[in-house]
């Protein structure tokens, strides 16, 4: 079993990760991160710690993948697909109704095109 989280250096992004870090660790599934951000896509070291040993505690594994597909809801739902996951974690961002309709929504492809769960989360607007 496989939890796939779709991961942009974001607030959203590290939402995203927290939230696949809990539903892996509960499922006692493994974890794929996707990186599916323009230009940097790396965790930083320390953070790429922080998750092996959460994950290593738990006795759980951790993969990275990245996709040659230029978009990256396709990238998510093709990965998802190729390695049969059984849940996609992504993370949502506030978008006015105008910045919705000129520029579509990764997050609402990968709702529509996923053939697995999708869990989207958005980080706390309180902090």
């Amino acid at each position: 079993m496989t939890v796939l989280v779709a991961y942009v250096p974001s607030p959203e992004g590290r939402e995203a990760l927290a939230q696949g870090i809990t539903e892996a660790v509960l499922r006692t599934s493994d974890l794929l991160i996707v990186n599916v951000g323009r230009g940097h896509h790396g965790l930083e070291p320390a953070e790429m710690q922080d998750i092996e040993d959460q994950l290593r505690a738990a006795g759980r594994e951790l993969a990275i993948e990245s996709s040659i597909l230029a978009d990256p809801g396709d990238a998510v739902t093709q990965i998802a697909q190729d390695r049969n996951v059984d849940m996609i974690v992504v993370g949502l961002r506030h978008r006015s109704m105008v910045g919705k309709l000129i520029l579509g929504s990764t997050v609402q492809r990968i709702l529509l095109d996923a053939t697995c769960p999708v869990l989207a989360v958005r980080p706390d607007r309180l902090n």
